[in-house]
């Protein structure tokens, strides 16, 4: 039940974002034929994902208090939703930096998903279960990028996405790859080795 909570907020999370990204641009006058009545709606419909999403997770928010720095490391750097959760940070952040290269910032974080996530699940013990996690981050990790980027660009991007077939068509391969070094690794002894 836990994981469906959480999988459940990853989304709506995703839709209070990008809500609010449009709901600021209503505001700004950036999108035609926008009223301040539609900018109210979208930033109400965000509160209200944002408060969905608070209400699924809270019973995490609330063991958050025992976490240690080290623990949180280790979920960024080895977990595929904590690595996405960390590029989409850092793309986020150079995006509002500047808006112009917003699509640049969201290829190079989907591609560094991609082969980071696939050589982490190749050593991982339960290698199906973070192959889903893999699938599922570089899903949120891609929609989620993408609408940020659409939502900072003035026009969109057009024929300019046409980039993230690299990553759209690298990752399974990558995945699979991940699959084979998993697959033809030895096993560790599960204890010491025997002497002459």
């Amino acid at each position: 039940m836990k994981w469906l909570r959480r999988i459940a907020a990853a989304p709506l999370l995703l839709l209070c974002l990008i809500c609010v990204i449009g709901s600021v641009r209503i505001f700004r006058n950036e999108l035609p034929d926008s009223s301040v009545g539609s900018a109210l709606t979208t930033a109400f419909v965000a509160a209200a994902f944002g408060i969905g999403a608070f209400f699924l997770i809270r019973p995490d928010l609330l063991a958050l208090r025992g976490l240690t720095f080290a623990r949180v490391r280790d979920w960024v750097f080895v977990n595929p939703l904590g690595q996405a959760a960390l590029l989409f940070a850092a793309a986020v952040i150079l995006m509002l930096a500047s808006p112009k290269s917003a699509l640049v910032f969201a290829l190079v974080a989907v591609c560094v998903f991609s082969v980071w996530s696939a050589w982490t699940t190749a050593f991982q013990r339960r290698w199906w279960a973070y192959a889903l996690l893999s699938v599922l981050g570089w899903i949120l990790l891609f929609v989620g990028l993408n609408a940020t980027a659409e939502a900072l660009s003035r026009r969109g991007f057009g024929e300019g996405a046409m980039v993230f077939l690299l990553p759209m068509q690298g990752f399974p391969a990558l995945l699979a790859a991940s699959g084979l070094v998993r697959w033809t690794r030895k096993p560790r002894p599960s204890g010491p080795p025997e002497g002459d």
